[in-house]
Order: C-alpha cells, then sequence, then structure tokens
C-alpha cells in the first residue's frame, strides 16, 4: 500500500467529494465527536481513547478483506498522526471524519457532531457529511442601512466584512451628495425635500411621500447591487437580506444576483445584537433547505409512477445508471446489501460478504458522481417510510 500522510480536506459541497468518491476499494471511513477541553482546543487524551474504541471495531471487518483491510485499518490506527491542526479556526470543531484507500488519504473537519462509526467496505461511507454538505456551508450576508450596508462573507460559524468596490457608496446620504437619480419621481421627491425639509431624512416613507422615497431607495439599492454583483461575480453562494421590511421588497425588485435567498431575515440590521443577526441568517439557511426538499417531495408525488420511485431496487439501479436527477434520503433509516456492478442486480439484505454495504449510501454515491442532486429529509417526510426515494432525468 501507498504510504500517504493525511491530507485536510475543506469540502463546501457534495460535489466536492467526485475525487473522493472515485477511489477504489476497499475503503475505510472512520467518524468521532470531538471532545473538547475548553473552548480553546481539542482533548487530546480523551480524542485518542475514542479514536482506538472506534478502530478497534473495525478488526473483524478487515480480516474479510484479508491484507489488504488490515493495512487500511493499521495505517489509521495512531491518533496522534491523525489529530488535525485547528489553528486558525474560529473554534473547536464538533466532529472529524477519515477517509482512507489505498490511493487515498482525507481527513474532515466537521462543525456538527456525528455518532462515531468506523466502516469498511466497497466505497466510502459519506451518510453522515450530507447534513453539512447537502446545505450550504459558504453564504452572503446583505445588511441593508441607509447609514451602512454592509456585505459579509459568512460560514456556519462566522463572519466578515467584505469591502465593495470603490465607487459604491454604502451610506444614503454620501449617494445623495454625489449621485443623479434619472427618474423622474427622484428628482421631484428632491424638490419636495427642498420645499419642507433638508437631507434624505426629509422623505420619510410616509403619507403622499412614500412612493417618492420609495423610488429613491430603488436608485441608490441599484448600485448596491452592482457592487454586490462585482464582488460576488462567478460565485454560487446563497445570498441573505437583512433588514427592515419596507426595504426588503424595494431591493429585491433591482437584485440581479441570481442566488439571492427567497426568504429574508427581518430587522435593523445595525439594531441586531452581536451574532444574533448571523444567528437569523442560518435560520433563514435552515428554512430554505426545509422548502426545497418539500418542493422534491411534491414533484416527487407528482411524479410517483413513471419519472419517479421509491422502491430499493429500481432507485440503486437508476443511479448507476446516471438516471437520478434529485436522489431523497432518510435521515435515520439504512439499508444493508449488496449491487452487482457485473449483473446489474440488487439484494436487498445482507449477505456477510465483502460486499456488504448500506444501499442508501451507494445511491448517494453514485447520484453524486453522475451530477444529481442529494436532499436529507426527515424519516417521517419520505414516501411510504421508505429510506429513499428518487426523481429520474428519463424513465
Amino acid at each position: 500500500m501507498t504510504t500517504l500522510k493525511g491530507e485536510l480536506a475543506g469540502f463546501q459541497h457534495l460535489h466536492d467529494l467526485k475525487t473522493l468518491l472515485s477511489a477504489a476499494g476497499p475503503c475505510l471511513s472512520v467518524y468521532m465527536p470531538l471532545s473538547t477541553a475548553s473552548a480553546a482546543g481539542m482533548n487530546p487524551k480523551e480524542n485518542g481513547l475514542r479514536w482506538e474504541q472506534g478502530i478497534r471495531t473495525l478488526k473483524e471487518r478487515a480480516e474479510q478483506f484479508g491484507p489488504a483491510g488490515r493495512e487500511l485499518v493499521d495505517s489509521v490506527s495512531n491518533w496522534d498522526a491523525i489529530a488535525p491542526d485547528q489553528t486558525g479556526k474560529p473554534g473547536p470543531s464538533a466532529a472529524i471524519a477519515v477517509f482512507r484507500s489505498a490511493d487515498l488519504f482525507q481527513i474532515v473537519l466537521l462543525d456538527e457532531e456525528v455518532a462515531a462509526r468506523a466502516v469498511l467496505g466497497p466505497r466510502f461511507y459519506i451518510r453522515p457529511l450530507l447534513p453539512e454538505l447537502a446545505k450550504a456551508r459558504r453564504f452572503y450576508l446583505l445588511a441593508l442601512s441607509q447609514k451602512n450596508v454592509r456585505l459579509l462573507r459568512c460560514t456556519t460559524r462566522s463572519s466578515e466584512e467584505v469591502s465593495f468596490p470603490a465607487d459604491v457608496k454604502a451610506d444614503f446620504e454620501s449617494w445623495m451628495n454625489q449621485a443623479k437619480p434619472d427618474h423622474t419621481a427622484v428628482n421631484n421627491a428632491m424638490a419636495a425635500a427642498a420645499q419642507g425639509g433638508s437631507g434624505p431624512n426629509a422623505l420619510a416613507p410616509k403619507g403622499a411621500d412614500r412612493e417618492a422615497k420609495n423610488e429613491y431607495l430603488s436608485h441608490f439599492f441599484k448600485q448596491i447591487d452592482r457592487g454586490v454583483n462585482q464582488v460576488l461575480k462567478g460565485r454560487a453562494a446563497p445570498l441573505v437580506l437583512c433588514g427592515v421590511e419596507y426595504e426588503l421588497p424595494i431591493y429585491r425588485e433591482v437584485n440581479h444576483y441570481p442566488h439571492l435567498l427567497p426568504i429574508d431575515v427581518r430587522g435593523a440590521a445595525n439594531g441586531l445584537k452581536s451574532g444574533e443577526m448571523h444567528s437569523r441568517a442560518l435560520a433563514a439557511l435552515q428554512a430554505a433547505y426545509a422548502a426545497k426538499v418539500d418542493e422534491a417531495l411534491a414533484e416527487w408525488n407528482h411524479r410517483a409512477g413513471g419519472g419517479a420511485s421509491n422502491r430499493l431496487k429500481d432507485v440503486v439501479t437508476a443511479a448507476h445508471d446516471g438516471r437520478v436527477v434529485t436522489l431523497l434520503v432518510s435521515d435515520s433509516q439504512e439499508q444493508t446489501g449488496t449491487f452487482n456492478e457485473a449483473t446489474h442486480q440488487v439484494k436487498g439484505r445482507a449477505t456477510g460478504s465483502t460486499e456488504d454495504e448500506d444501499l442508501v449510501n451507494d445511491a448517494v454515491v453514485q447520484t453524486i458522481l453522475h451530477a444529481g442532486d442529494v436532499l436529507v429529509a426527515p424519516h417521517a417526510k419520505m414516501p411510504n417510510g421508505n429510506a429513499l426515494a428518487a426523481i429520474f432525468r428519463y424513465s
């Protein structure tokens, strides 16, 4: 076996796993929640003991794979060689995943805790990664404010402000002093302000001035939208809006960024407590993901019987054939069995051989390799309580 040093991998999306999933078996996957001595770092001693216990569970399974299996297990037995350096991370990771095959050795740090598990089989076991990678791990947050519009680059655990291009004005008054909006309503609003008051605050959104004020904000937000698109050009990360209720639809009307989240964070961005805006943005992302799952389930119900199925044999075979465009998987249920590549036969039961694996995981692997989408659904929502359901590209 090739001597490899474990490399820290920063997966952000399920499709980042293609190289990992293309590895030839046998494949070893080990998951372990990490114990921390404090908020500052990991507890090496306790994690070392946990790791030894997890590796010990693989000994019997490794014997089924002969020398190759034993070498894989031995290559990851030393926790000190596995333990990653978390220097520079915003906080300690909740769990670790290690993937080892003859030609691959990758380590992944997880933000969410997972159950301890060690799996040796024909493919890598990636289902514990799904809750994190099926959702957006990186996103942008646009905090609307007439005093200071901010664009934040976020992960599930951190955020940092990103500068707009130099010609974009982030505050309303500075833009007012230099801009010459070409809309008649804006010019009329400015004239009204000169007669009845001074500065942009004279155009408060009340009574007859509301429509003029909205036009005024629309022009201000257009140049913000231009700046956002320059910064995010070529990116596919979701953009979450935060702002007061009347400003949000005005921005949405001028938005050109294709990945604007349909759910907003409502509230004065500059008035939210530290971390609260980020927390609400994460809740919006979660709600948007749940809505995406519900939409997929509705489409499955509409196409069931022709262009969709929840029968294990149909779904696994279609996944290997590249016919699955959307795969819905249970957040808890497994189905042990085998898939014979040569005959395309599916056996939905354990055989006691080295080919036994979770067929739901197998369907996930093949769907990703064939550029399909994978969504994790609460088991209670799965059609007929099955472990998986698929929508096909073609029947």
